[in-house]
């Protein structure tokens, strides 16, 4: 039996013979039960039998062999990190390492190593433009009120789709859009804590003052940059469980996320009066 886990390392147990049996574990897919047969003189491994979160199964068995009822395994929260094992030319024991019931998941000691070097792709959309006139010997002053309806969307996918398989809570910062003179950056927000999905939908509201001279004619136009967001992330896993073990692991991931700059405001000052020739 050959064994691969999600790190890169693998063990084999026994020497191969017979017809081969494989089974890939999907993103997210974990135990739900698992049953070891020994054989008839009950000092080896006669068969293995499975089934997953994702409503499939797996059963291999030695040929040609009479079995020992099957032993159960508690798989208690499905989460395999290993397996144990000592064999000859045939399996003499196999054993299974499983995380114990889950209570919380958390990612922790979120690092996006890549966010000083990323040039973000920006659209700009126009919120809202006006003009004003001033045919009087004074300046006028008016105020110009916005309100943008807007979504920012946050996502972090764990290496092994590990949020799928229980609820992830998230401490990290998110990227956020700063406008920086000419450009455009990638800054990091205030850490807090999120689902390892998160969605907010929120209206921008501001309001911005214009002075018209006397005889002159301003144009006023907001615009809202908007950029999607891709970053590879390091960070934690940490698990507690219900009997109060804590396990702690290197992960990594991608961050997915949709963010919006502050309000850029450009005003031009013109001699032009509306409506003259």
């Amino acid at each position: 039996m050959n064994v691969w886990l999600t790190d890169g390392r693998s063990e084999q147990f026994g020497d191969p013979s017979g017809n081969l049996k494989e089974f890939n574990f999907e993103d997210g897919e974990h135990f739900t039960s698992l049953s070891l047969f020994p054989n008839q003189e009950g000092k080896r491994l006669g068969a293995i039998k499975f089934k997953t979160s994702h409503s499939r199964e797996f059963y291999a068995a030695m040929i040609n062999f009479t079995l020992q009822p099957e032993v159960p395994v508690d798989v208690a929260s499905g989460i395999c990190m290993g397996i144990k094992g000592r064999s000859g030319l045939d399996i003499d024991r196999l054993g299974f390492i499983f995380i114990n019931t889950v209570k919380s998941a958390q990612l922790i000691n979120v690092v996006y190593p890549t966010i000083s070097k990323v040039i973000p792709k920006v659209a700009v959309g126009e919120i809202k433009s006006m003009f004003y006139q001033n045919n009087t010997s004074e300046t006028q002053e008016f105020t110009i009120e916005t309100s943008k309806k807007i979504t920012q969307i946050s996502s972090w996918s764990v290496k092994g789709k590990t949020e799928s398989t229980f609820s992830l809570e998230v401490s990290a910062g998110i990227p956020l859009l700063v406008r920086e003179e000419s450009r455009y950056e990638l800054n990091i927000g205030v850490e807090g804590t999120y689902a390892s999905e998160t969605s907010e939908e929120k209206t921008e509201l501001s309001t911005c003052p214009v002075k018209v001279p006397a005889g002159k004619t301003v144009d006023v136009r907001i615009a809202l940059g908007r950029a999607t967001v891709d970053l590879p992330f390091t960070g934690i896993i940490k698990i507690t469980c219900y009997n109060g073990s804590v396990l702690e692991c290197k992960t990594s991931g991608i961050y997915k996320g949709v963010a919006y700059s502050d309000e850029k405001i450009v005003v031009n000052e013109s001699n032009k009066m509306l409506g003259a020739a």
